[in-house]
């Protein structure tokens, strides 16, 4: 989050406002400038067809006639394994920079750049290191990290690609227990850690046990504690030339990595991904981009913030390395907006809830006055933005590094009202993205030139969609909805030591049962509407998709985060609201301005506010009466990986939290505590 927005020097305001009018200025400009540079030939009105009547398959009409498990070998041939990648990203930035690093107690300083050549020599020492002196066997051996983003981290990885070895990406949020039962579990050989300090508290215990050959430590330390840590800075200086190996020949189908799921519903799974996974995901999407006239180049920057555990960033890393891209990694997502203007990405890998808060502070600014929504009225019916507004354009453009060229969202869905403003404030193509684990993170992403907002686009290269009948439910696959399967190169070889988890989300046919509900538009687009496992039934039958309502209710300001539930025997739903407290202590009038969080919590007229503002947000939504509020409960404590209620991605653990809350969702339907009709508080909910 950019702290110059909460600045009230009047800048930042007039920036908010200028920011808004360009996003409504612009709009034909933009889509004409769009659609007339990336046009990559889809029929945007018949985006996919369906290649199998009986089944319901489709596949994106680009791919409707392709061997789905054959062409994406077509594409770059010579890369047959993740060890292949960095070779060809040598090749096509022709040893240009590589990687660099924004040090956080330097920030000043200007960046230092590896060149290709280098990062792959590093990469080549400590692949051979692993191989020879920790005695890992290709294709077999496991090595964990658990770092913040980091040159070693990507040096590492793919030493583990290139020399064999299954990578495990851990969180960095994880606590003690959690890290020695998955390194337990998967009789991880050999654990890279940053720092020592990240696993001081439990260091002994880890090296009591006698499956982890060593733990090797990024920094420059010295320690002869124990012969079993070592650190990387040594391990280059005193490799020799010639003590590094040859690469061992790796099979495409063999595992390549391990990644945790999210867990939303219970303890993490710990998913298989072969090289083949991977390199099909990577190549669907540069096909994809390439019809787009958006293909990658060297001269491209990116700013690495998303946690390298996580698939979204991991892809994102190949796929820029793959065409000799320059990475930078930042290591405190929450410095972002002060690492951009030092990074000037080209290419923005962002998630909603970063977009949500900026676009939600721009908004509280423009709200503060008569004038600035004036401008905003006249901005509407404006076709070009004017000299003012292209000023403020730039304003907004630099706050993401002032060089952004297209920006890829995905991770959880974006509102159409902040997807349309990030496209004309940024004035550049932006695409959403649909995926899981399971499948690469392959599945469905949006055509550039698409400006309709609320769907996923079509499926890439390596996928076909179909959509199966949910039971007990209204969604079935002859209206075109249904649970969404997906089927391809893309699909993960099972969960690691759970053959029945396995056999439940991979059916006989080979396809996936993602547990998300879809259906396709009238244009051939897929769109997200509910998931299958998180969906309740009310008294009358009606069955509610507590996320996709959680995601039109956070809009309002007031609050931080908002858990919609219900039980079988009421008609409509309740939710348990975190408030955002700086904004209600800004906000909020009370009679003690020195009063506790939680004391405020407790004020009956706060809440009666921030349900106003939510049953406004349901009119504008349209949302059925039913999956309407009718109480809330105002929590004051933020719902956090640290009580066990947020996975390490920053999805709800939904059991978890309505176990936790389950007393107090009970309560909310009793007649003493429901708010039916509140009075008096519409000004203040509207602010």
């Amino acid at each position: 989050m950019p702290s110059s927005f909460s600045k009230s020097n009047g800048t930042y305001a007039a920036l908010a406002t200028g920011a808004i009018a360009v996003t409504y200025a612009g709009t034909h400009a933009y889509k004409s400038r769009i659609q007339r540079s990336h046009d990559d030939g889809i029929d945007l009105k018949n985006q996919t067809v369906e290649i199998d009547p009986v089944e319901h398959i489709r596949r994106c009409t680009f791919y409707k006639d392709i061997d789905l498990f054959s062409f994406y070998k077509t594409i770059y041939p010579n890369i047959q394994t993740l060890g292949d990648v960095f070779y060809n990203g040598y090749s096509a930035s022709k040893n240009g920079p590589c990687i660099a690093y924004v040090d956080p107690a330097k920030e000043t300083e200007p960046l230092n750049w590896i060149s290709y050549s280098t990062a792959l020599e590093r990469i080549r020492i400590i692949g051979s290191h692993l191989w020879t002196e920790a005695k890992l066997t290709p294709m077999k051996s496991t090595i964990a990290i658990m770092s913040l983003n980091r040159a070693e981290y990507a040096f590492v990885e793919h030493a583990g690609y290139m020399y064999g070895f299954i990578i495990l990406g851990l969180y960095t949020s994880y606590n003690s227990e959690a890290i020695i039962s998955i390194l337990e579990k998967t009789k991880t050989e050999v654990l890279i850690v940053d720092n020592l300090d990240r696993i001081e508290s439990f260091k002994n215990q880890l090296l009591e046990k006698t499956y982890l050959k060593e733990i090797l430590i990024m920094d420059d330390v010295t320690s002869s504690e124990h012969p079993k840590i070592k650190n990387i800075p040594t391990v280059l200086k005193t490799m020799q030339q010639s003590d590094v190996r040859p690469r061992p020949k790796i099979d495409p189908d063999s595992i390549a990595s391990y990644i945790l799921t999210s867990g939303t519903t219970g303890e993490p799974k710990i998913a298989m991904l072969s090289h083949g996974n991977f390199l099909s995901t990577t190549k669907a999407g540069i096909d994809r981009r390439e019809r787009a006239n958006m293909g990658a180049d060297p001269t491209n920057r990116h700013c690495s913030f998303l946690p390298m555990a996580h698939l979204y960033e991991r892809l994102t890393l190949l796929s820029h390395f793959f065409h000799g891209v320059q990475v930078v990694f930042c290591p405190i997502p929450e410095k972002l907006f002060e690492y951009y203007p030092i990074v000037k990405p080209t290419n923005l890998s962002m998630v909603p809830r970063i977009l949500n808060k900026v676009y939600d502070t721009i908004m509280m600014e423009v709200n503060k006055s008569k004038i600035k929504r004036f401008l905003i009225s006249q901005a509407l019916h404006n076709e070009q933005p004017t000299l003012f507004s292209r000023l403020i354009f730039r304003k907004v453009r630099k706050l993401f590094g002032g060089e952004a060229i297209a920006m890829l969202t995905g991770s959880a869905p974006i509102t159409h009202e902040v997807l349309h403003f990030f496209r004309i404030a940024l004035d550049i193509p932006v695409v959403e993205a649909y995926g899981q684990t399971e499948s690469t993170a392959a599945g469905t992403s949006t055509h550039v030139i698409d400006m309709s907002c609320g769907t996923v686009g079509s499926p890439g290269a390596a996928v076909e969609i179909k959509l199966i009948d949910v039971p007990s439910t209204n969604y079935r696959s002859s209206n075109n909805q249904g649970e969404i399967c997906l089927r391809g190169p893309c699909i993960f070889k099972g969960y690691y030591g759970d053959e029945a988890k396995t056999r439940e989300t991979i059916d006989e046919g080979g396809w996936l049962h993602t547990g998300d509900v879809g259906e396709w538009t009238s244009t051939g687009a897929l769109r997200i509407i509910d998931r299958v496992k998180h969906i309740f039934k009310l008294s009358q039958g009606e069955y509610v998709a507590p996320e996709r309502l959680e995601d039109g209710y956070i809009r309002s300001r007031w609050i931080a985060q908002i858990f919609v539930d219900g039980i079988s025997t009421e008609s409509a739903v309740v939710a348990i609201v975190i408030p955002d407290e700086e904004y209600v202590r800004n906000n909020f009038r009370t009679a003690h301005s020195n009063m506790s969080f939680e004391d405020i919590c407790k004020d009956e007229k706060l809440k009666e506010i921030i349900l106003t503002d939510l049953h406004r947000l349901a009119r504008e939504y349209k949302y059925h009466r039913y999956e309407t509020i009718i109480n809330i409960h105002l929590h004051p404590e933020i719902l956090s990986q640290e009580n066990g209620l947020i996975t390490s991605t920053l999805k709800t653990r939904r059991t978890a939290t309505r176990q936790y809350f389950q007393h107090i969702i009970h309560s909310l339907y009793q007649p003493s505590d429901r708010i039916e009709k509140p009075k008096n508080v519409e000004e203040q909910s509207k602010l």
